[in-house]
């Protein structure tokens, strides 16, 4: 799936704030935007183009369900965790579900916690079943708008959660996710996803 030569070619991303961009140790939330914002960092193996683009295509797309093995272990190298820390997929639209028949970021998050050890909770329900490629930050935000809910709350009290995706594009369905989270009692609240689009 992803041989030496090709995983030569990644780009390693430089730390930034995930919202304005501006250059941040590992990946840390600037503090203006820690102000508005229940993401603490965001950290990325890659930026999302080539291989690593060819590679999120065939997991969505062409059925590629061990592609997540090979993320894993591009992405646990570069992540900084706590041993509070517990893992939390961000659950794909049903309806993408239904039609590829797996959730490719729960893949990816039960991958990471086999990796790392870190305990897996699907606690995160998504209820909003809009479309969103193409769409830009302030629409993402309003369409998600209540889209997700908390399950079992009560495990999560006091916990350091990592959130799982495989691509960020704005960020937005991140930090709507974080939020929810946080209001239902987590404490620290990060996200590692495979890649950023740029």
């Amino acid at each position: 799936m992803l041989c030496g030569t090709c995983a030569q070619q990644l780009t390693t991303l430089p730390g930034r704030c995930y919202r304005c961009l501006r250059p941040s140790l590992s990946g840390l939330t600037c503090p203006d935007c820690s102000a508005i914002s229940s993401l603490h960092r965001v950290q990325a193996a890659t930026a999302y183009a080539g291989v690593a683009k060819e590679l999120v295509w065939r997991l969505k797309s062409a059925g590629a369900k061990t592609a997540p093995r090979h993320m894993a272990d591009l992405l646990v190298s570069r992540l900084s965790v706590t041993p509070r820390t517990v893992i939390i997929p961000v659950p794909t639209a049903t309806s993408r579900v239904r039609s590829r028949g797996y959730d490719q970021a729960k893949l990816l998050a039960h991958e990471l916690s086999r990796k790392t050890r870190l305990p897996y909770r699907d606690c995160l329900v998504r209820s909003g079943k809009t479309r969103q490629v193409g769409t830009s930050r302030r629409q993402r935000l309003n369409q998600l708008h209540d889209a997700f809910r908390v399950k079992n709350a009560r495990n999560l009290t006091a916990m350091d959660v990592l959130l799982v995706d495989d691509v960020m594009t704005t960020g937005a369905t991140l930090e709507i996710a974080a939020t929810t989270l946080r209001s239902a009692g987590a404490g620290r609240v990060e996200a590692a996803v495979f890649c950023i689009a740029e």
